[in-house]
């Protein structure tokens, strides 16, 4: 997927540019990282570990959160930094086992970001259409959301059963879907990787700091907050000011795409 030619199909033209002059929230799309603002996968998978090592009575650190965030497969972690087996296939069940209880602790540790709902239901006030991207599975996504009375706050849901390879992939079918073009949208998360997926799909990127990942990290993001509450809906209108000068503003262009305020020349004859 082309993101300028998304944007460039996904513009708003003819009766629904007019309609969305009269009601600009709605032009922008707002795309929420499900895992992280919602899911919390990291504290659902920091307790599997743990409920995996009490199983099988394995050496485990107190802190799991320090193998969530290892850049590696389970299976290289239980083999090279926690020793529980040189055997690939035993580490390779063991592995399966971590999947059964990362499943079960997803549905006890789901907790939204303080604020998100409030947000959500204001958002849908102003009509501002609501996407969330994900790795996990569609029933897992829908029983999450289910658990944490949110079912019914996200017009459009990018699961893993949609084989994106990217986050940005992600993100760009989310804003297809959202029929709004990707640089008319937001994207919330709480991590670096996820603002550089935003922004390579032409995203605005609204970064939320916390302890697992402070502000100072979040620094390439448009806007960092420290909570939602501190975040209204203007804020995310400031975010787009200056869309028109990006894109041109279409009042000014004629109907072939030149701009009509072309210099005007006056000759003369002596």
């Amino acid at each position: 997927m082309d993101v300028d030619d998304l944007n460039e199909r996904l513009r708003p033209t003819g009766s629904l540019r007019l309609k969305l002059r009269q009601q600009p929230d709605q032009a922008n799309g707002l795309i929420f990282n499900l895992d992280h603002m919602v899911a919390n996968t990291r504290g659902a998978l920091a307790a599997a570990w743990a409920s995996l090592a009490a199983a099988k009575n394995l050496p485990c650190p107190a802190d799991t959160s320090m193998l969530v965030r290892q850049s590696t497969s389970p299976e290289r972690v239980m083999m090279d930094v926690l020793g529980w087996s040189r055997d690939v296939k035993a580490v390779r069940a063991l592995s399966w086992e971590l999947a059964e209880h990362y499943s079960q602790a997803l549905l006890t540790h789901a907790r939204p970001v303080p604020g998100l709902r409030a947000w959500l239901d204001n958002a849908a006030n102003y009509g501002m259409p609501v996407a969330a991207v994900s790795q996990l599975d569609r029933a897992t996504v829908r029983a999450v959301l289910s658990r944490v009375h949110l079912h019914d706050h996200f017009n459009v849901l990018v699961c893993a059963e949609d084989d994106m390879e990217t986050q940005a992939q992600a993100l760009l079918s989310a804003a297809m879907q959202l029929q709004r073009p990707p640089n008319m949208c937001a994207m919330f998360d709480d991590t670096p990787l996820g603002i550089t997926a935003a922004h390579n799909a032409s995203m605005k990127v609204v970064a939320l700091a916390s302890p697992a990942c402070p502000a100072y990290r979040l620094r390439a993001a448009d806007v960092t907050v420290s909570s939602l509450s501190s975040l209204t809906i203007y804020s995310i209108r400031r975010l787009f000011a200056n869309s028109g000068c990006e894109l041109g503003d279409l009042s000014t262009q004629a109907a072939d795409g030149r701009s009509s305020n072309r210099r005007r020349t006056a000759t003369g004859t002596l």
